[in-house]
């Protein structure tokens, strides 16, 4: 495994992102990987479904291939479906990417994803968590990661999730702290994602 870091708030690694967003800030985080990320200037969040379609998880791995190939550092959160095709299109293009998780950072959840957080840190990636060693995930926590993955992006784009969703989540906080959103025009009109139309349709974000 690799070395787990400490990150306080008056460190220097601790994100000038998370200190802005005040109260909702934490005491500390814990990383492993490549800290260096953390001083990128630009920084992307790729989101959406962990049951996305086949249509979604292209449309989040298309979007991770794009944003690295302008520089940026793609942020997600190593879910099934497209969190995890997002982290794998930025990998694609060489990019650096973050992931920030639910649980301690000697846990993987979902289990399945091992291989995949394995292959961002081997890759030149970053994982970050708020939690302590051996916390598991629940939806509290989940909820909790879905802030800081907006705080720490200057936008926050959904591939693809339904209107009711976790993903919509982090779109409501992306709106608290005043980042940019968008959402993905896909070529159906589903349940699948009808947080896409909500988004675009009320102007939420910008269809992309």
């Amino acid at each position: 495994m690799a070395q787990i870091i400490t990150i306080n708030k008056e460190d220097e690694f601790f994100p000038e992102a998370f200190k802005a967003i005040g109260e909702d800030c934490p005491e500390r985080i814990y990383a492993m990987g490549n800290l260096d990320l953390l001083k990128r200037e630009h920084m992307v969040a790729i989101i959406g479904s962990r049951k996305a379609t086949r249509t979604g998880n292209s449309k989040a791995y298309d979007l991770g291939i794009s944003y690295a190939k302008k520089g940026y550092v793609v942020v997600s959160g190593l879910a099934l479906g497209c969190d995890a095709s997002a982290h794998r299109g930025c990998m694609a293009a060489d990019g650096g990417t973050i992931a920030i998780v639910a649980t301690g950072l000697n846990l993987v959840h979902p289990r399945e994803n091992i291989p995949l957080q394995e292959e961002i840190l081997r890759k030149g990636g970053l994982i970050l968590s708020e939690q302590p060693l051996g916390v598991k995930a629940n939806p509290t926590r989940l909820v909790s990661r879905n802030r800081l993955q907006a705080a720490l992006s200057e936008e926050v784009i959904v591939a693809e999730c339904p209107k009711h969703s976790g993903t919509m989540h982090t779109v409501r906080f992306a709106q608290k702290y005043g980042k940019k959103v968008k959402a993905a025009r896909l070529p159906y009109d589903k349940e699948e994602n009808s947080g896409n139309k909500y988004i675009i349709d009320t102007g939420i974000g910008e269809g992309i």
